[in-house]
């Protein structure tokens, strides 16, 4: 009966616990989590690039790989701007630069957790837990970016978010003049 028996067990072997590296562990983040929350506020996509078109101004952001980084060590921000849809250079698909002005995250009182920090924005490592990430970076969005992003559709709203004493000066030109135009004349 054990020859028979040892015949038909099946022969289990543990799988290897592969640790997925910090580039992989970025990639799962975005197409499993950031992607579809964005998709769901409206957001198109294109890449890391999202933007949402309102009217005659548009929301736009993107992810910012920083150069240092490697594939057990990633480091990345989000790149945030505000313009006319007239200055998109491509027809529904804005880019950085057509925006009137770009800020960071610290512009939406993102505070420094163990995954950002002011100097280099998000990290993450061989060692980082992906679903304390995901959480983490997810409320960011859902409780300080998204809720203020997407309040940028009108003119007085734009003025409100970009108010202080650098931006809002070249902000409030830009929307007077129709077009971006980010100098102050003294």
């Amino acid at each position: 009966m054990n020859l028979l028996a040892n015949l038909f067990k099946r022969n289990i072997q543990a799988e290897p616990i592969v640790q997925k590296t910090a580039k992989e562990k970025q990639l799962i983040f975005i197409k499993e989590s950031l992607k579809p929350l964005l998709k769901a506020e409206g957001y198109s996509t294109a890449g890391n690039k999202w933007w949402k078109v309102n009217g005659q101004f548009f929301n736009f952001f993107e992810l910012q790989n920083f150069s240092w980084n490697s594939s057990n060590s990633v480091y990345f921000c989000f790149n945030f701007t505000t313009g006319f849809t007239s200055e998109m250079s491509s027809a529904g698909k804005p880019k950085i630069h057509n925006g009137i002005t770009y800020v960071r995250e610290n512009y939406f009182s993102v505070t420094e957790i163990e995954y950002w920090s002011k100097a280099n924005g998000y990290h993450i490592d061989a060692n980082t837990d992906l679903n304390r990430f995901t959480t983490r970076v997810l409320d960011d969005f859902k409780l300080l970016i998204l809720p203020k992003l997407n309040l940028l559709t009108n003119r007085d709203a734009i003025l409100k978010f970009y108010s202080d004493e650098f931006w809002a000066p070249r902000v409030e030109q830009s929307l007077q003049l129709g077009y971006k135009n980010v100098q102050v004349n003294p």
